[in-house]
């Protein structure tokens, strides 16, 4: 269980992130919607350490430090997608895989997540520059994946794509929870239609409600 109590973070006078409290289970898909600017990307920022906090995170009864780094939490299994894809543009495919597997230290084989994204296949040894923006996010998610996460944040993973390569996250996504990934992703936008949701909460301007 992944669990926040009282989270909260502040720029200055602005506070981005008012007190959220909330757990995400293994084996559920947990959907944070709410307009631009409402605190979703601070809130999973701040998970990982990202950005100074206020509260508590607890990952499987154990109690994280306020100092912890995405690093460290990418070696416990907590892992982010961020907005914006964030590949390094000037390697190819192959490398920012490999980059990917190098940074958490994990065993393992470009192969397993081009099952999921067989479509990044022919583009190995292509500079990600060159790819488009469900390819990038495609290359994304599954560098995130080969850390093999037991618990997936996903900031705005949909973001800007068509339908064919957004719902193919999504079924990603799903596989994952089926497999008893705990997943956190954030929106601004409904999610795809029919998507297996768990769970669900609807965040504004830094506070949950429940939403249907």
């Amino acid at each position: 269980m992944l669990r926040l109590e009282q989270l909260s973070v502040q720029y200055g006078v602005l506070k981005a992130v008012n007190k959220v409290s909330l757990s995400i289970a293994p084996a559920t898909i947990n959907v944070i919607e709410g307009h631009h600017g409402a605190g979703k990307s601070s809130l999973l920022q701040a998970i990982i350490g990202a950005v100074p906090a206020q509260g508590k995170v607890w990952l499987d009864q154990r109690l994280l430090n306020n100092r912890r780094s995405p690093a460290q939490l990418l070696r416990m299994g907590v892992v982010l997608v961020p907005e914006g894809r964030q590949v390094f543009a000037r390697l190819s495919t192959r490398e920012n895989l490999q980059f990917g597997l190098h940074v958490s230290g994990q065993k393992g084989s470009i192969s397993e997540v081009l099952e999921y994204f067989p479509e990044l296949a022919p583009l190995l040894d292509q500079p990600a520059y060159v790819l488009s923006g469900g390819q990038a996010q495609m290359l994304a998610m599954a560098r995130a994946l080969l850390s093999k996460p037991s618990y997936l944040l996903a900031d705005e993973p949909w973001l800007g794509l068509s339908y064919g390569p957004r719902d193919r996250v999504w079924q990603v996504l799903t596989d994952l929870c089926s497999k008893g990934v705990g997943i956190l992703v954030s929106g601004e936008h409904k999610v795809p239609t029919g998507a297996a949701i768990k769970q669900r909460k609807i965040m504004h301007n830094g506070n949950f409600e429940l939403g249907e």
